[in-house]
């Protein structure tokens, strides 16, 4: 159970490197890279590290959060193609589920798509199978070598950050599939805040069947 935060780590590492390298890619100047959360314990360049490594995010130049005019807009995220916009923020989740399938050619997919049923299923009922899936989670790190356990966890982070929850590639991919039309316009804030109420609860849930899990093991 000790190496899937680890593993959990290594796979934000790798979402946010793939990022990272997708808006260089296309030209697109990054601003600063949060590894982690929490207070900032170090900086190096445009990359801040923070003590808990369970969630991040980068930001790209973009007109809503700067003043830009005339040539300076050219290379700002928010005017590029729609396609150039999806291709950065899917390079995460394709880079973690490509190391999935790496490692478990046909078992990645599975793992892959059993994980966006899982999430939601586990929050609904923290008492039952919540704690199923965290004992299954418990026995695949104790029985697995770590190479696996990464790539196992790697599929089930890129099916988490495909949910349309606020600062998610998943959100951000709706968002520009939907731009055009009449829900793009209703997008924010209503579906965020939406979305954003439906994530607290959800994650809620998963640290009371968390603790509920954890409480004899800490006896």
């Amino acid at each position: 159970m000790a190496w899937i935060p680890l593993a959990v780590a290594l796979c934000l590492a790798l979402h946010l490197g793939a990022i990272a390298l997708a808006a260089m890619r296309f030209g697109i100047p990054i601003r600063k890279i949060d590894y982690g959360l929490g207070p900032t314990l170090l900086r190096i360049g445009k990359l801040r590290i923070k003590p808990l490594p369970f969630g991040g995010g980068i930001q790209l130049k973009h007109t809503e959060t700067e003043w830009l005019e005339g040539d300076a807009k050219r290379d700002a995220l928010d005017v590029q193609p729609r396609a150039t916009r999806a291709l950065i923020a899917a390079a995460g989740p394709c880079a973690l589920l490509m190391l999935a399938l790496l490692v478990f050619p046909f078992d990645g997919i599975g793992s892959f798509g059993s994980g966006f049923v899982q999430y939601i299923e586990g929050a609904l009922s923290p008492f039952a199978h919540a704690q199923q899936l965290l004992r299954l989670a418990h026995e695949a790190a104790d029985g697995q070598a770590f190479l696996p356990l990464l790539a196992l966890v790697a599929a089930k982070v890129a099916a988490f950050n495909l949910l349309p929850f606020p600062g998610s590639s998943g959100a951000f991919l709706l968002q520009i599939l939907f731009e055009r039309s009449p829900l793009g316009r209703h997008w924010p804030p209503q579906a965020t805040q939406a979305t954003l109420l439906l994530f607290l609860g959800l994650t809620l849930s998963w640290l009371l069947a968390l603790a509920i899990y954890l409480g004899p093991l800490l006896v």
